[in-house]
């Protein structure tokens, strides 16, 4: 291969979901499709079961989103849709496809082989201190691995097409701190980063724990005992859209754990997270269910959301540090950019420095607003400069005013 360069839904064995699938049409000739999927992605997080193909996006969600909610997302990212086609029914699901970042992480609820697809990567959460064999995130899918009783952990992942897959796992956790260390704060169990397409995972009568590109694809498997939990991050290196199988048992390899559905406990769960445009200011609001060892919220604003970089640090508002009921937050912008889209997102910051980014960013389209900016004045009714440093008070033509600090 190459230079080295997580709202959590437990989901039980055999439960009926209501499924929305969605079918979106590309216009124009070699439309990138994957790209296209992942800026839908920024803003529908509960995406899975996806496919891409030359101009036309396939994905199904656990939220049954209206037609016209897909369409704005498209018109807002720019997307060249054409048309946009909705089918729902209730289906027989056993886990959806693993999260984008790992506070979206989803259960592994049984030993049963089980699809996915891995696009895009979210936040990048891999770093020197974890990563292991591996770099940066490509397309990325989280998963927890939750054994209910112990035994030898083995996996397969089996990709759909020429694709390169690799992988890693790190834990025990328990139940109780999985979230909390999730992402991952050292180094990983297993790694794999070998080069080439076709299957890779863990299997028994290997006897490495970790390999580089020249591997075969394949580690030893794990002794795991019941009540453990592990995280998986399983990434397509090659960024193809190719989906795969995942299989605890293939031919001869047999997982003789027993993989269980026992609730991962988030220490911040947020219910909502939303934002509008009222009276000069950006508003957003987001609502938390439970908190535990919450110290704050970072809040994050852009106007370009696909550089890592440009993000920047728009508030801190404190958490309520432990809580077992529903709170809400809100927070004015007023010196958003005008006559473009602004995006938000949400980083939550534990009493001992954990931070976790929330996979839903929340654009405001702000192009709407086309007032004439009449005079800038400071906080004496003085006019002065738009480079005026500290607060001053811009006055448009339609006698509405903004206040900012430069």
């Amino acid at each position: 291969m190459r230079p080295i360069l997580l709202i959590l839904l437990a989901l039980t064995a055999h439960s009926v979901f209501s499924q929305s699938q969605y079918k979106i049409g590309l216009s124009g000739s070699g439309a990138d499709s994957k790209m296209y999927l992942t800026m839908i992605e920024d803003h529908i997080p509960d995406t899975y079961a996806r496919l891409t193909a030359d101009n036309v996006i396939q994905f199904s969600t656990g939220t049954n989103y209206p037609v016209n909610y897909i369409d704005s997302i498209c018109t807002i990212s720019g997307i060249p849709f054409e048309n946009i086609v909705k089918s729902k029914g209730p289906i027989e699901i056993r886990e959806k496809v693993g999260g984008t970042n790992c506070g979206a992480a989803q259960q592994i609820c049984n030993n049963t082989s089980l699809p996915g697809n891995s696009s895009g990567y979210g936040v990048q959460e891999l770093t020197n201190g974890n990563s292991g064999c591996l770099g940066t995130e490509h397309q990325s899918s989280w998963y927890y691995i939750n054994v209910q009783s112990g035994g030898s952990l083995s996996f397969r992942i089996n990709p759909s097409g020429n694709s390169d897959y690799d992988f890693a796992v790190w834990g025990p956790f328990t139940a109780a701190n999985a979230a909390a260390n999730c992402p991952p704060q050292n180094g990983p169990v297993r790694c794999s980063y070998a080069e080439g397409n076709g299957n890779t995972g863990m299997r028994d009568n290997e006897s490495g724990s970790s390999e580089n590109q020249n591997g075969d694809g394949w580690v030893g498997s794990l002794n795991v005992s019941a009540n453990q939990v592990y995280i998986l991050l399983i990434d397509n290196y090659s960024a193809s859209g190719v989906g795969y199988t995942f299989d605890f048992n293939w031919g001869g390899n047999t997982t003789t754990a027993v993989i269980g559905c026992t609730p991962v406990v988030l220490p911040v769960e947020m219910s909502s997270f939303s934002g509008s445009y009222s009276s000069n200011t950006n508003v957003l609001n987001w609502s938390t269910e439970t908190e535990l060892n919450n110290d704050y919220f970072q809040v994050e604003w852009t106007t370009t959301p696909a550089e890592s970089t440009s993000w920047n640090k728009l508030d801190v508002i404190d958490g309520a540090g432990e809580s077992q009921s529903r709170l809400d937050y809100s927070m004015n912008h007023y010196t958003y950019t005008r006559n473009t889209i602004n995006y938000y997102r949400i980083k939550q910051v534990d009493y001992n420095g954990q931070i976790r980014s929330y996979p839903d960013i929340i654009a405001i389209d702000n192009r709407q607003k086309s007032e004439k900016l009449v005079k800038v004045v400071n906080l004496f009714g003085q006019e002065v400069s738009e480079s005026e440093k500290g607060m001053v008070i811009y006055v448009y033509d339609d006698g509405s005013t903004e206040k900012r600090i430069n």
